[in-house]
């Protein structure tokens, strides 16, 4: 992805993030009232106690595999020279960190629907506290790829990243 600021990048990253965060959120609230109004698809305990079980599963799962991609990417990028490329790596990384998220809790929402057992819920809730808690910062990114000197006074400072535009010569003296 191309950025031409860290300001850009931070920006772009936090709206993909929201809107990643919302949509779960939107999907559970409108199952959430569509269960309220229909029979229960699931009603027997075991079942219920199974659907929780696989789903809880698939969520362990895939955010395993996450997991160990974020750690793979992340050796890779901390050797990397530039910070424009670290960027790039990072945002794709979040990218699909809170999309692993956001599948996992429509998975949960979809299993309060089926079920309206309390726990799906609170699963639900507690899987969007991670993501809040998990949020992409200035901070974060520099702690991550273990910035240091002028490069992590550029991202804290949202400062443009060298290289991006072409510098203007210096007045010359006559």
């Amino acid at each position: 992805m191309n950025f031409f600021s860290i300001k850009e990048f931070f920006y772009k990253l936090n709206t993909i993030g929201f809107i990643l965060l919302l949509l779960p959120l939107v999907v559970f609230i409108l199952l959430y009232f569509r269960a309220v109004g229909s029979e229960l698809i699931v009603t027997d305990p075991q079942q219920t106690k199974a659907l929780l079980a696989v789903i809880v599963g698939i969520f362990v799962l895939a955010l395993t595999i996450v997991h160990w991609l974020w750690r793979i990417r992340m050796r890779k990028m901390r050797l990397m020279l530039e910070l424009a490329n670290k960027m790039d790596g990072y945002f794709w990384l979040v990218l699909i960190r809170n999309a692993a998220y956001a599948g996992c809790s429509m998975l949960m929402a979809s299993g309060f629907f089926l079920t309206a057992n309390i726990l799906f819920t609170g699963f639900f809730v507690l899987i969007m506290l991670v993501v809040v808690g998990q949020w992409p910062r200035p901070s974060s990114f520099c702690q991550l790829l273990d910035l240091r000197g002028s490069e992590r006074d550029m991202v804290m400072n949202d400062r443009d990243l060298p290289g991006k535009f072409p510098k203007k010569n210096p007045p010359t003296r006559k």
